[in-house]
């Protein structure tokens, strides 16, 4: 299999894990090159793609004048869910799509390690 299909079963797998608290993800790479997504079919992928890499590339020279180290992760919390962005090593970067009240600890748990798993995936 190649990159884009190992990526995809580690996005469907986080989707298994974590029913009802995420209900889309992404893998991109910074440019806003979408690898591979399991989104509802409403969402644009790449409109998702460009906005996330935007929003992280933008939120990580904000925690480098500010001082903050290197970025963990973005979370936008909206009124009818979260949107939650974070790197996935230097080549990718994980967005993921929750409901309003989605158990926000959980989601993130689960998210750190996806993220682990598809940095090693990228490495390959």
């Amino acid at each position: 299999m190649g990159i884009k299909e190992d990526v995809g079963d580690i996005l469907n797998e986080l989707l298994e894990r974590a029913p009802g608290d995420i209900s889309g993800v992404a893998v991109l790479r910074p440019d806003g090159l979408m690898i591979s997504s399991v989104m509802p079919k409403e969402t644009d992928d790449k409109r998702l793609a460009a906005m996330a890499a935007a929003m992280v590339g933008t939120s990580q020279r904000t925690c480098d004048e500010l001082e903050r180290g290197d970025l963990n992760q973005v979370v936008i919390d909206g009124a009818t869910g979260k949107a939650i962005l974070s790197y996935a090593g230097e080549k990718a970067i994980l967005a993921a799509l929750s409901p309003g009240n989605v158990n926000l600890g959980l989601a993130l748990l689960e998210l750190e390690r996806t993220a682990y798993m598809v940095k090693e995936a990228m490495a390959k």
